[in-house]
């Protein structure tokens, strides 16, 4: 209770400040889905609003800040949420910068999948891919130094993964129950982890050390089959990254190694992206993406998976933007095609596509379980 009190009262502090400063933003979404190949009993369609209020208000050298979020869902229960994605204090403390309370952060630098972003849960009902994250509960120092910058984090409450309704989208048709956890504490169990990143000529590198609760549960059948129990091992692991920047090639590694549940576990993704500059006009820019994906852990739909996508920049007024990407399993077996666009329609308005599918060729398989989850969506956002 001592816990939540904490973390409400610092996001209450940081939009009441940010109001009275006037430094605020607010974004208000309306998202329409449509499920093409819907089983019958689950939805063929989803009607949501999402409403975001990002704020931030600088006192000394320390700053409060906000990122709330509440969104509404018509059709499916799991979607619902109210949550401070991040509500902290940041301060100066002995030559570092210290944040308290919930807070974002992203690691890792590949396209298709981010094996050494750990620190944060996935909003996974959502269905807004990697950038729908749950705040995470902690203290964590940052040094800058001419060497590079350091990060240690210690987080004392865990975030269960959010799930859709069975008749929702993303969904294998069945119930998920009440979560399992390794550890005895449960969702109180205390989590460690540093990153120490550094900048050398044309690349930047990083490495991370993590010791807590894994982030992507194991879904095991119970009930005779008619549920799912989300079951969330102790993971040890120990991150890398690498990105070289060119002219016109970037090349891109991440890795995460260690032990869950006290098996031992490699995943890493490798990949590149060409751009050409200036194609059409000399204003549009065309990258090419290529990516291969490896990841022991009984989570992850395949050990293995190929993937190739284009990135088209219009470099408009109106930032339009546009990412295909396609994923296939090394065997072929199953796949995945998204695609997503986005474009401003004026200076408070924009509008974001976004498309699905999935294939596979065995009904048991990951994406055979996803086979009535292809999904077309719009979304309408609106600033303030």
């Amino acid at each position: 209770m001592i816990k939540e009190f904490f973390i409400g009262a610092v996001a209450l502090s940081c939009l009441t400040s940010s109001v009275i400063a006037g430094e605020i933003n607010a974004t208000l979404s309306s998202r329409y889905d449509v499920f093409p190949e819907h089983n019958s009993g689950t939805d063929d369609k989803s009607r949501s609003a999402e409403v975001k209020v990002e704020a931030f208000h600088d006192f000394n050298e320390s700053r409060v800040v906000a990122e709330l979020i509440g969104r509404a869902d018509a059709d499916d229960a799991g979607r619902r949420i109210i949550e401070a994605r991040q509500a902290y204090l940041r301060t100066p403390i002995a030559g570092m910068e210290a944040f308290i309370g919930n807070r974002q952060v992203f690691w890792g630098n590949a396209e298709s999948k981010n094996v050494v972003d750990v620190i944060n849960q996935s909003d996974a009902a959502a269905a807004q891919g990697s950038s729908a994250k749950l705040g995470a509960p902690s203290l964590s120092l940052e040094r800058y130094m001419d060497s590079g910058d350091l990060q240690l984090w210690y987080m004392s409450d865990f975030r269960q993964r959010t799930f859709n309704d069975s008749d929702g989208h993303p969904s294998s048709g069945i119930p998920v129950t009440s979560a399992k956890f390794e550890r005895a504490d449960a969702q109180d169990a205390d989590d460690f982890a540093g990153r120490f990143a550094a900048v050398s000529g044309d690349w930047d590198l990083a490495g991370s050390l993590f010791y807590g609760t894994a982030r992507d549960p194991i879904l095991t059948p119970v009930s005779g089959g008619t549920a799912l129990q989300a079951y969330y091992p102790l993971m040890k692991s120990i991150g890398i990254e690498a990105q070289h920047t060119g002219e016109n090639l970037l090349f891109k590694w991440e890795s995460l190694h260690g032990t869950q549940a006290t098996s031992a576990f490699a995943a890493a993704v490798m990949g590149i992206e060409y751009s050409f500059y200036g194609i059409v006009n000399d204003l549009w820019d065309l990258g090419v993406i290529a990516e291969i994906q490896h990841d022991d852990r009984p989570q992850a739909a395949a050990d293995q998976f190929l993937v190739g996508g284009l990135r088209l920049i219009l470099n408009d007024v109106d930032d339009t933007t546009l990412l295909l990407l396609v994923s296939a399993d090394k065997e072929a077996e199953q796949s995945l095609v998204s695609l997503e666009a986005s474009k401003r329609l004026n200076s408070w308005s924009s509008i974001e596509l976004s498309s699905t599918f999935f294939s596979s060729r065995t009904a048991t398989s990951a994406y055979g379980l996803l086979a009535d989850d292809d999904s077309l969506s719009v979304t309408y956002n609106v600033f303030f």
